[in-house]
């Protein structure tokens, strides 16, 4: 049986510090594989989340995998920061950059700190994007809903993403964020996703009952 991956997604404990360690505690203490830290600067989203100022904080209380999801207009001059206080993964939008080059470049920067190398997707996006960037990244991570909100319902237009993905390279991490509960996420396993990232289901419901059946450890 294959092995999914639960990320939990920061966004649901908000900019509070107490909040984000307590929430990070539970779910380390309950199942989750990774914690998603969704990073929204209020100029690429419309809402203003964590930033790096937090990360170090938060590592000192897990050992988890950290992937930093950079919602941001400018990630370039922040990976730095990332990398140094401790995320294990650092994702970056193709949205991001007007030039493919450009985010090449960032994508190689990453690379050269250490970290796994992650790109994401955006909902309205065409997937074919990754033809040319597959090949400099670790993760693909395919946005089920628009980047920048919490709470959304799962676009299906995603599975067929997943699809294309997982065709174009069989080695490649493929991720899934938004709108993923128990349901949703067999069907992006199904697909051929890794790793299910989940917000609302997770903080709303109990932990562990969540995460497992996310993993689907349904009884």
């Amino acid at each position: 049986m294959k092995k999914i991956v639960v990320s939990a997604s920061s966004m649901p404990a908000g900019r509070n510090m107490s909040a984000q360690l307590e929430y990070l505690a539970r779910v380390s203490t309950y199942g989750a594989d990774m914690y998603h830290l969704d990073v929204m600067d209020g100029v690429f989203t419309k809402y203003k989340t964590i930033d790096y100022k937090y990360v170090e904080q938060l590592r000192e209380k897990s050992t988890i995998l950290f992937n930093a999801h950079l919602m941001v207009k400018n990630p370039y001059g922040v990976i730095s920061k990332y990398a140094k206080y401790g995320v294990d993964i650092i994702t970056l939008h193709y949205e991001s950059f007007e030039k493919e080059e450009n985010l090449i470049k960032a994508l190689k920067l990453i690379k050269k700190k250490g970290k796994m190398v992650g790109i994401a997707i955006d909902l309205p996006t065409d997937i074919k994007v990754v033809d040319s960037l597959i090949k400099y990244v670790d993760l693909v991570l395919i946005m089920s809903v628009k980047a920048g909100k919490g709470g959304q319902k799962f676009e299906k237009s995603a599975i067929q993403k997943i699809k294309y993905v997982r065709k174009l390279n069989q080695e490649v991490l493929i991720e899934v964020d938004g709108g993923i509960n128990d349901e949703t996420g067999a069907q992006c396993v199904k697909a051929g996703a890794d790793i299910l990232c989940s917000g609302s289901y997770i903080y709303n419901n109990e932990t562990f009952e969540a995460i497992s059946k996310l993993k689907g450890k349904n009884g």
